[in-house]
């Protein structure tokens, strides 16, 4: 019940965001969009997302690695896409994440080991956004609201300061159990994370071109690590609203239409839509296809 729950929030959530958008746009503007948009830059963007993915499965990978946990590709590759799956398409609080380390747990990993591997995973991601934002911010991000800038930029800045505290902390411990944390491998999971977000800038960058979005590549380093950390937050479906609705007022502040902007979130969430598909047959295969 509680997990159906959550589902019936985080759904009417995305609906309610979703459908307060489209109340304020022009159907006629995002119908003409939407017919006029060419399938190759859809496809060049599902290019880029599977990408996205790919770096992040070696990212998570590499982290077990470290823990002492050797699996092939595959084997991650497997675990992850059921994780997209589950978090995409299924109910429940951060499903996906439990998912795959129920299975690392099974397949022989400790307990404590896979939980740790899973939040480094996470903050990987999170140190990465700030870390672009810090780069960007101050020089792009003019056409920002003050107050909005100067708080994304402290609270960056903290989370960067405070993740290369922890690494410094457990550099001096060098305990094993913290080994995604100790230099130099907490440097490569770093270069990892950082790779995946500059992939996931460039899909949006990528596919706001098939609408016509001119607007200069500096500004996605800002707008995109912004409106992917809101639409991470568990509070919707799979991102959806959240990720519309930042587009909508960030894009906005530049000049672009609401009906684009509002269109390039759908349109990358049908990719995310896509991608997890696949999570789909590990999932109907159940629990041995992630063995091998």
């Amino acid at each position: 019940m509680k997990k159906t729950a959550g589902f019936l929030l985080r759904l009417a959530i995305s609906a309610g965001i979703i459908f307060y958008l489209l109340q304020r746009s022009d159907w006629t503007a995002l119908k003409k969009a939407l017919l006029n948009y060419p399938p190759g830059w859809w496809l060049a963007g599902l290019v880029f997302y599977a990408l996205f993915q790919a770096a992040s499965v070696a990212r998570w990978r590499y982290i077990c690695k470290t823990l002492g946990f050797r699996k092939p590709y595959l084997y991650f590759l497997k675990l992850y896409l059921l994780n997209m799956y589950v978090n995409t398409f299924l109910p429940g609080f951060m499903g996906g994440d439990v998912v795959r380390g129920y299975y690392l747990v099974r397949d022989g990993f400790g307990l404590k080991e896979s939980s740790f591997s899973v939040l480094v995973d996470r903050g990987a991601g999170l140190m990465a956004i700030c870390f672009l934002l810090l780069l960007f911010l101050p020089f792009y991000g003019g056409f920002i609201p003050r107050h909005v800038r100067l708080t994304v930029e402290v609270w960056a800045l903290a989370v960067v300061i405070g993740g290369g505290v922890i690494s410094l902390w457990a550099s001096l411990r060098r305990n094993r159990s913290l080994a995604p944390l100790v230099w130099p491998d907490a440097g490569a999971v770093f270069l990892y994370g950082l790779v995946v977000q500059v992939l996931y800038v460039f899909q949006f960058a990528v596919m706001a071109q098939g609408l016509h979005i001119r607007l200069p590549w500096s500004l996605y380093f800002v707008i995109v690590p912004i409106t992917g950390f809101l639409s991470s937050l568990p509070v919707s479906l799979g991102g959806l609203g959240l990720r519309e609705g930042s587009l909508v007022y960030f894009m906005g502040l530049r000049g672009v239409p609401q009906e684009k902007a509002l269109l390039l979130g759908l349109l990358v969430y049908s990719t995310v839509l896509t991608g997890a598909l696949p999570g789909a047959l590990v999932y109907l295969r159940g629990v041995k296809s992630a063995r091998t």
